[in-house]
């Protein structure tokens, strides 16, 4: 009796550490799949895309190159570049690269979509490429050559490139180019003389000069080309104002005239 009572007494200690045994399995095969399972999907649902955008350097100040490499390994939807709110043309390359060539400074965004249709952009401000003229600095005549500064800040003047037209319309080259300074001489036109010039991206400038006698010497005239076009403009509409306004007096003159002559007519009769 003792003996069965002993057994009996194990056999049920062994049934009830039973269901303890069971929770590494429900764990390992149940809760952890549904954890690993959701946490992919959450994954897969949410991840955006990863990328860098690069800007490379400019040896000619007119092109440079921008280049969007995938970082990420989940496949895109769409890949948009765009400067200034303009579409460019992507040629794809290697190891997920996309390359485009870029002829003008600007705002340029990069917007990559993934296949699950999360976005994510990059934007850089190009500013590299050299889009701006020369510009006329300094200038003065003396003895009857002029004398101009030019200045350029990116790509550099191109010497070749400097001319000028006389009033003739001849073309006239440089008497003498100072590289080291940027200086140009040229034969002074009194009546008129027009400095052409290029910086190597090749932005052209144009600048016109002209001259007047003050107290015997050769003096450069202060006022540019186009705001004395616009200063003879404005003469032109207050000579017509005059104009009008002597009219208006000389009608007022000959009806006050009319009317005194009336009021004498009135008066002999």
């Amino acid at each position: 009796m003792e003996h069965y009572h002993q057994s009996s007494y194990r056999r049920s200690g062994r049934h009830k550490q039973k269901p303890a045994s069971e929770w590494p399995h429900i764990l390992l095969f149940y809760i952890l799949p549904f954890l690993v399972f959701n946490a992919i999907v959450f994954y897969l649902v949410t991840a955006k895309p990863k990328f860098e955008l690069t800007v490379e350097d400019t040896s000619d100040y007119q092109t440079t190159t921008a280049t969007l490499t995938m970082k990420s390994w989940l496949p895109t939807k769409s890949i948009v570049m765009e400067l200034d709110g303009e579409n460019l043309e992507l040629t794809k390359g290697k190891k997920r690269t996309y390359t485009t060539t870029l002829h003008r400074n600007g705002s340029l965004q990069a917007i990559v979509t993934n296949f699950n249709g999360m976005p994510e952009d990059n934007i850089k401000y190009v500013n590299i490429l050299d889009d701006t003229p020369p510009t006329f600095s300094a200038s003065y005549v003396e003895d009857g050559v002029l004398t101009v500064t030019l200045t350029d800040s990116q790509a550099g003047i191109n010497y070749d490139s400097v001319y000028a037209l006389n009033s003739t319309g001849e073309r006239v080259l440089p008497l003498v180019t100072n590289r080291d300074l940027n200086t140009f001489s040229f034969t002074m036109d009194s009546a008129g003389l027009r400095i052409f010039v290029q910086d190597m991206a090749g932005n052209e400038a144009q600048g016109s000069f002209t001259s007047h006698k003050e107290n015997g010497s050769e003096v450069l005239d202060s006022t540019p080309e186009q705001e004395a076009e616009e200063g003879s403009e404005e003469t032109t509409s207050a000579a017509a104002e005059a104009t009008q306004a002597a009219s208006e007096s000389s009608k007022k003159k000959s009806s006050s005239t009319e009317e005194s002559t009336s009021k004498a007519k009135i008066t002999i009769q």
